[in-house]
């Protein structure tokens, strides 16, 4: 490192460091780079005389079965066939050796295409060796009963050093600007604390904060020490330097190691603290003399930082969590007196003190009370205060720059140093030098805006941050300070920083006022209120109903192309089906989906052919379709219509087809579809698609039945439907299909293969998962298209697992789900909704797969909940 100093030499100069490819390794140890498809020895490094009685010149060249025993090669195999081998993996009984009096344990990994073989001497004596996981249990007994954060790392610090041995092992927590701080310590009794120090985000370069998240442990055994490079130092086939991110054996930058002998420190490791996915913190070990910790204590050292890492990451959480609640509860105060007032404007003024009380419910109570601030509103261009803030003068021109700069944050703007960012502020940093601002319409001009003053405070750093490097004895060559004496620095112009919960109740607090100023547009206070609540229903029905429709397409497509003899036919036959659907959803919009004109359905079907053909006649009583029944019914018109087209009375001049329609004594709705005059009808072989359809989906969608006979005259299609597929009511729960009480039937025998329970409303959705199922060999139970059938089958069948539309036809089926739940059977919903605000939370847990999907997805989540 020799960056002059005319261009800004400091430690950030570490960041253009290669730590990752050093060319060398710790000398105590051996490194093998191997290729991993000949096992042939391509560099190597360390002292291999005494670990594997052979010069390292001799190696390079040699297979690995010159070195290791033909057992040990295969089980290297083994673990190359069966894992990435991304991470380190034991590869050696620390019993087993190369050279006779040396036990070793050796490690591998792969770095891209290119297998790396460790070897350490193997320390036998140790108490843990015997039973390492013995040795975690015991760090963790009693860990999860800490009261705070706080205690809860200090006893992480007092644990590891008691197994680890090191003189100091420090918890160091990364401050939101990349500084470190000593949150945490357990040291020798004879030693200065550093608990509480500071240290610049310098001190640890970019890259190597990067490795840190990648690999759980890096381990110094002595700072003072010659490397030991690879021979050759350039791999011979990739031609490239070796990576040795993952490594344990990887040299040191000698600017850190310089670094920790100006701190007094010869031996050090470091464990990783990961906190959604994002670097936590280190938990820090120094020692004052070399120190060369055993593999199976590193072992227990690297697993107590992945444990530790889920705990406190559970503990951050559940603290976020609890904000979140109290946050909750007090938007929902402000949200219901904005509610009574029937001008936004003015109800959103009259709610300064609760708006000025929400940053405190969201988790900083008695913080709130040691550093009060105020809240400001400024709305249509008029600006209200409450607590202490700026003036008005000065807050009109602080918006205006949030205005240009908002975009930019999402509509919530926070910082904890105002003046730094917004110059002006420095005049009033001491009402005013941290700033929440929410955005409060849809182009950033009106705000809610709360202030905290100035807080004083004094920063004891590790040494001056001013001064992270000196100048060396090679002048401009990079040197890390040498002094670490504490040193204070007084902050000014800063605030109390904003917490993370803080900054999500402010954008709680911007989307639900968003909702007010869209919903009270041109409306009375109590019709935004129901506009609102009404909205909510329909965006959820919309998803649902966009999604089932969807669905319905995607099962039209693998069907139509089932039974397609070509890529025209296929293209023709698709095209002609969703322009049906497409008629019948322009029919149900016009209606607000109340219902669609049974009358008004046929005539649209049938108008493809009224110019050519119009000898038809559609006759009966006037009455409204359910909309799933229109759906379903529009579908069977359109293929029998297409049919005659083809081959029936529509096919030639003197063709005549008579729908009509009545009601039976039962109050049934019975439709005859009835064609004469064309040619000769012969029954057709096999049943098409469209056949399938007629007789089998109206059965699924609506409770009814449909016969289909191929009389020589012409085709005849009588439809029955239940009352309530008719729009009014009707007493009674409707009556189960025969093909679902069959298939009940049938699931109460328990066969070899998997048994599947599908509960489905839509018949090509259905079809579609039957079609999944039986490709992956197993059989289906059901399906259930009915709610009383799902709960019959959930209750006395015998099967494997279920697949469960979370709304059948308007009825939700949590009934069958409880169920299955009790009877601890695995399931899967299915839904067109949004899972996340449609589950109750007894099924939060659950397996979901969103509509449309596709077979894979359903043979993937079924075998996900069997494995």
């Amino acid at each position: 490192m020799s960056d002059s100093l005319d261009g800004g030499v400091d430690l950030t100069n570490c960041d253009r460091e290669s730590i990752h490819i050093p060319g060398a390794i710790l000398p105590h140890g051996a490194m093998l780079v191997v290729d991993p498809a000949t096992m042939q020895i391509e560099q190597v490094a360390g002292d291999t005389g005494r670990l594997f009685g052979k010069d390292a010149a001799e190696l390079p060249g040699q297979n690995l079965s010159h070195l290791f025993s033909p057992q040990q090669v295969e089980r290297l195999h083994v673990l190359l066939r069966a894992s990435s081998l991304n991470r380190s993996r034991h590869l050696l009984d620390p019993l087993m050796r190369v050279v006779a009096d040396t036990p070793i344990d050796a490690s591998v990994h792969l770095s891209g295409d290119t297998l790396m073989i460790e070897v350490e001497d193997a320390d036998l004596a140790d108490r843990h060796a015997v039973d390492p996981l013995a040795c975690v249990q015991e760090m963790f007994d009693g860990l999860a009963e800490a009261p705070d954060l706080q205690a809860f790392c200090q006893m992480a610090a007092e644990r590891v050093r008691s197994v680890a041995g090191y003189d100091r092992v420090m918890v160091y927590r990364f401050m939101p600007d990349g500084a470190g701080w000593v949150f945490a310590e357990a040291l020798r009794a004879d030693m200065t604390p550093f608990l509480d120090l500071h240290y610049p985000a310098s001190d640890i370069p970019k890259q190597a904060r990067a490795l840190y998240l990648t690999s759980w442990l890096r381990l110094i055994t002595e700072v003072d020490y010659t490397p030991a490079p690879l021979v050759p130092q350039i791999n011979p086939r990739t031609r490239l330097p070796v990576d040795m991110s993952h490594a344990t054996l990887r040299d040191v930058s000698p600017i850190h190691r310089e670094y920790l002998r100006n701190m007094g420190v010869d031996a050090s490791m470091s464990i990783s603290i990961i906190s959604e996915g994002k670097l936590w913190g280190l938990i820090a070990c120094h020692h004052q003399t070399p120190r060369r910790l055993p593999r199976h204590l590193r072992a227990v050292c690297e697993l107590f930082g992945s444990m530790f890492s889920l705990q406190l990451e559970a503990r951050l959480r559940a603290e976020q969590l609890e904000a979140q609640l109290l946050s909750r509860k007090a938007l929902s105060k402000i949200m219901e007196a904005l509610a009574l007032e029937d001008d936004y404007a003015v109800g959103l003024v009259a709610q300064q003190q609760l708006l000025l009380d929400y940053v405190a419910a969201g988790g900083l109570a008695l913080r709130a009370a040691q550093t009060a601030g105020g809240v400001a509103i400024r709305v249509n261009s008029g600006i209200t205060a409450l607590g202490n803030t700026p003036g008005d003068e000065q807050i009109g021109a602080l918006t205006d720059w949030l205005t240009t700069h908002m975009a930019d944050f999402e509509g919530v703007f926070s910082t904890d140093r105002l003046g730094e960012i917004f110059p002006p502020a420095k005049e009033y940093a001491d009402v005013a030098s941290g700033l929440l601002a929410v955005s409060v319409s849809r182009e950033p001009r009106d705000f809610v805006l709360w202030f905290r003053p100035e807080v004083v405070q004094s920063v004891r750093w590790g040494g001056d941050p001013r001064k992270p490097v000196e100048v060396g004895p090679t002048g401009t060559r990079l040197t890390p300070r040498r002094s670490f004496e504490a040193w204070s620095e007084t902050v000014r112009g800063r605030s109390t920083p904003w917490l993370p919960s803080e900054g999500d109740a402010a954008f709680d607090l911007r989307v639900s006022l968003l909702e007010i100023v869209l919903r009270r547009i041109d409306q009375a206070a109590r019709e935004r209120l129901r506009a609102w609540q009404q909205e909510q229903l329909l965006m959820a029905e919309l998803d649902h109903r966009v999604k089932n429709t969807l669905a319905n397409i995607q099962s039209l497509v693998s069907q139509t192309s089932r039974s397609a003899s070509s890529l025209v036919a296929f293209t023709e036959g698709l095209n002609r089906r969703i322009r049906s659907m497409s008629r019948a959803h322009s029919l149900l919009t016009q209606s607000r989906w109340e219902g669609v004109s049974f009358e008004a359905l046929i005539r649209e079907e049938l108008r493809a052919y009224e110019a050519e053909h119009p000898n038809f006649v559609v006759e009966g009583p006037p009455l409204l379709l359910a909309p799933k029944t229109a759906l379903s019914l529009s579908l069977a018109i359109h293929e029998l219509a297409t049919n005659a087209a083809k081959y029936g009375a529509f096919s030639v001049s003197s063709g005549r087809i008579d729908v009509t329609w009545q009601f039976g004594i039962n109050d049934e709705l019975n439709l005859l579809w009835l064609e004469s005059g064309g040619p000769l009808v012969k029954t057709p072989d096999r049943r098409g698609f469209g056949s399938t359809l007629i007789e089998r989906a109206l059965a699924i969608e609506t409770g009814g039945r449909s016969v289909m006979t191929f009389e020589p005259a012409g085709v005849k299609c009588l439809i029955s439907l239940p009352a309530s597929a008719v729009e009014r009511r009707r007493e009674g729960p409707d009556p189960l299909p025969e093909t679902a009480k069959k298939a009940e039937a049938a699931a109460r025998t328990i066969s070899q293969t998997k048994r599947i329970l599908v509960v489905e409303d839509s018949a090509l959705v259905a079809m579609d998962i039957e079609g999944a199922i039986a490709d992956l060999g197993w059989e289906v139970v059901g399906p259930a298209y009915r709610l009383t059938e799902a709960v019959s089958l959930a209750t006395d069948g015998a099967f494997d697992a279920a697949l469960l539309d979370v709304n059948l036809d308007g009825e939700m089926s949590w009934g069958a789900a409880a169920i299955l739940q009790d009877r601890e059977i695995p399931f899967i919903f299915t839904t067109g909704y949004d899972s996340g605000t449609v589950l109750p939370d007894r099924f939060a847990n659950q397996t979901v797969v969103s509509k449309p999907f596709r077979d894979s997805d359903i043979a993937n989540a079924l075998r996900a909940i069997l494995d």
